[in-house]
């Protein structure tokens, strides 16, 4: 006899309900398999991060056979660089001066406020000093400035005092060199800068990222094309000599801004530089995050100097900059920078200058550079 035929009618439909009802669990007890998601995610990271660690500028060798070879073969890492930045940004154009207006002048130079459109609607501006003892049709080497985190373009220049930079534009001029200091959107802390409600530095660049670029992708691309620009319509400039050196956030945008920009002949970054290795083991430790300026697409320091390799480089660092740029670390991302220079028999064109200050110009030593090398 089939026994399932004995059960009573009451657990038939006992069984049915148990076969229909909701199946529920507590959250709680997935929490295993989210787990599992992130440390699949990090361990893939970490695994990433070890080998580009282990990478010299991305893996591959530059060819060192001469200093045409070697040009050649690391045009693929600018545009890996333009690529992780996001330059040029959407709707970039050649320049256009839309307006250069003349400020004063004093015994040293001509002073000139001047804004570049770059995109449609977005200018770069900056200053411009031109040396008082320049003659008429002549011609003289251009150095750009570039203020750092928190400054301003009349900083760098000199119009009021900002001590790190030890009136730089001014001892340029004097030496007779044409400045071109270019503004960073930055709100300027010392200035009594008031906020701008809306357009931080941090929210322009989650939107500037949202479109597919970056606020730093943006900037290079106005300190280049503004460069462009001047050099192509200001008769003074001597276009064929042309120089960039920048502090803090300004020696950031110094190392990449010459890295993609051939036709800036000599670099001086000064008072940012750092052991990218370093910077990475950090990262696979836990035990920091890079900010988004660091190593951006795997191309940290030391690559970014030797895409500027085999043009004359001048890094500078102050020994008591520690809490910024640990001695150290510095000195062992110069020698991994040193290196590309050596193997190319250019050694001399390489220089590591640790000063006795801090976190600020040493203007004759990069001048001494410049007048050296343009």
């Amino acid at each position: 006899m089939n026994r399932f035929l004995l059960l009573p009618l009451f657990a038939v439909g006992a069984l049915a309900g148990a076969e229909t009802a909701p199946y529920r669990e507590p959250f709680a007890q997935s929490f295993p398999n989210r787990k599992e998601q992130h440390l699949q995610i990090k361990a893939y990271a970490d695994t990433l991060l070890k080998a580009q660690a282990e990478r010299s500028l991305n893996s591959v060798e530059p060819d060192f056979s001469s200093p045409a070879a070697y040009e050649r073969s690391v045009e693929p890492y600018r545009e890996r660089l333009k690529a992780a930045y996001g330059t040029p940004p959407p709707g970039a154009k050649e320049g256009r001066v839309s307006k250069f207006e003349k400020v004063g002048e004093d015994a040293l130079c001509t002073i000139y406020r001047a804004w570049v459109e770059v995109v449609d609607g977005v200018e770069a501006y900056g200053i411009y000093l031109v040396p008082k003892n320049l003659k008429a049709g002549a011609k003289a080497p251009l150095l750009i400035a570039q203020h750092g985190g928190g400054g301003n373009p009349e900083a760098v220049v000199d119009l009021d005092t900002r001590v790190n930079y030890h009136a730089f534009g001014r001892e340029a001029v004097k030496r007779g060199y044409i400045v071109w200091a270019p503004a960073l959107a930055m709100r300027s802390s010392y200035s009594g800068d008031p906020a701008i409600p809306g357009a931080n530095r941090e929210q322009l660049d989650e939107k500037l990222r949202l479109a597919g670029t970056s606020i730093i992708g943006l900037e290079l691309y106005k300190i280049i094309e503004s460069t462009r620009t001047l050099m192509r319509t200001r008769p003074e400039i001597d276009a064929e000599r042309v120089g960039m050196t920048g502090l803090s956030w300004g020696g950031f945008f110094t190392m990449y801004a010459t890295a993609l920009s051939p036709f800036i002949k000599v670099a001086a970054p000064s008072g940012y530089f750092r052991d990218y290795a370093q910077l990475m083991a950090r990262a696979n430790a836990d035990d920091a995050k890079p900010a988004d300026r660091e190593g951006f697409g795997g191309i940290g320091h030391f690559q970014a100097i030797a895409l500027i390799c085999p043009r004359p480089c001048l890094v500078q660092i102050g020994e008591q900059d520690g809490t910024l740029n640990p001695m150290a670390g510095a000195r062992v991302e110069a020698e991994r920078a040193a290196q590309f220079y050596r193997k190319l028999g250019v050694a001399d064109r390489f220089q590591f200058n640790a000063h006795p200050g801090g976190h600020e110009f040493d203007n004759q030593v990069i001048l001494d550079f410049f007048d050296r090398h343009l």
